[in-house]
Order: C-alpha cells, then structure tokens, then sequence
C-alpha cells in the first residue's frame, strides 16, 4: 500500500472567526492529497476527463475532527487507498500538523464513483487507474468499508 504526502500552510482565508481552520477546509485538504496521489503515481484526473470523458465525483465523505490547525500551521495530508472496485474508488486520509510533532488533526475517507461525463451513468474505471491500483493497493480490491478510522496501511 503505498501512502503519498502533500503539504499545505494554512491561510487566512482559510480559518473561522474562532481562529480555527474552518470544517469544510478539511475536504479540500483531503481533495489536495487525491490529487496529489494520483499525480505522483502517474495518473492525472484532467486526462481521465479530457481524453476518456470519465469523472469521479465524490458519492461519500466522512471527518473525524481530533485537533485544530490555525492560521500558518504546517499540514500535511498522508493519503491512501482504502478500498476499490470496477467502479467506485475509496481513499483514506490523515491530516497532520507537521510543526508538532506530526501531531493528528484529523482522519477521513472519501468515496467516489466513475461516471461518463455528461450524462453522469456509472462506468468502469479506466484500466489505466485500475493497473494504477493494482500496482499501489492490491490488497484494497473489494474490501468493504471499515469501522469508524480508517485503517493504516
């Protein structure tokens, strides 16, 4: 199982009136480690779009909050895959101060379905992503969603 790492300081825009990092941030952090996964492993999500007119929207998303970033704070989203199938991909997050220790701020999974786009009917993932997943987390195929953390490879 291979984990990739992407690092992201915390802006201004980015934190609530309490000086927190706002709740929804915590997706786009988790959106910015996918992205970077499948980058890293040689697979961009714009060419599944242009060239194979596929999408992948987001069908589930869960986020265990643990402890707060602020404004400047360091983070680094650690990224996995969790589970896959013909059809639907699952990727399991940690978000970590770096600054700290690499204390736990926050856990999560995010699921999402292939589509044609357009019209939005399932597909099967392109076999480029699926050799992309049987070479990174072949253990992952087919395993069902775990309890409330998401497991570590």
């Amino acid at each position: 199982m291979i984990v990739r790492q992407a690092r992201y300081r915390i802006l201004y825009r980015d934190i609530d009136s309490m000086g927190y990092l706002y709740y929804g941030r915590y997706l786009a952090l988790f959106e910015l480690g996918r992205v970077e996964w499948m980058r890293e492993e040689g697979f961009r999500y714009r060419d599944m779009e242009e060239r194979l007119g596929l999408a992948l929207p987001v069908t589930e998303a869960r986020c265990r909050y643990r402890s707060p970033l602020r404004y400047d704070d360091l983070a680094t989203v650690h990224t996995w895959i969790a589970a896959w199938s013909a059809t639907t991909l699952r990727f399991a997050h940690e978000l970590r101060l770096e600054e700290d220790g690499s204390r736990l701020c926050a856990t999560g999974e995010v699921e999402l379905a292939c589509v044609r786009r357009g019209g939005g009917r399932p597909a099967r993932l392109p076999a480029e992503l699926r050799e992309v997943l049987e070479r990174c987390a072949p253990g992952a195929r087919g395993r069902r969603r775990g309890g409330e953390e998401p497991e570590r490879p």
